[in-house]
């Protein structure tokens, strides 16, 4: 019986590094879950994948700032991949709103550490 829960947790840790794996390697899926941090008013979620330095730039003041200027633009729809240079890891999304849009721009390190995030007003 102990034998069998511990294949069952060594099963799910597999699984579990697999898909956080994963998703630091997918610049898509690390924008989408920054911007739905965002929306959420979530600094943890918002901060979890960035690098120190970037970390140490974000404040919760920010994040709620970011946050209001969100919800005013309605329901959270996602995000859709615009532009990518995959020679310098930096990529560019359209946020989509309900009721209007912003620009994500994101910049990785080789590791999938998120080396810069910044959102803006779609002109």
């Amino acid at each position: 019986m102990i034998a069998r829960r511990l294949i069952i947790a060594c099963v799910l840790a597999v699984g579990l590094a697999a898909c956080s794996q994963s998703h630091a390697n997918d610049p898509t899926a690390l924008a989408t879950s920054v911007a739905q941090a965002l929306y959420n008013n979530d600094y943890s979620g918002v901060t979890t994948n960035f690098d120190d330095a970037l970390k140490g730039q974000a404040t919760r003041t920010q994040v709620a700032m970011i946050s209001d200027k969100m919800h005013a633009l309605g329901d959270f729809q996602g995000l859709t991949l615009t532009k990518s240079d995959d020679d310098t890891r930096r990529y560019w999304f359209d946020a989509k709103f309900s009721k209007g849009a912003m620009t994500v721009e994101l910049k990785l390190h080789a590791n999938g550490q998120i080396a810069a995030y910044r959102i803006v007003p779609a002109s």
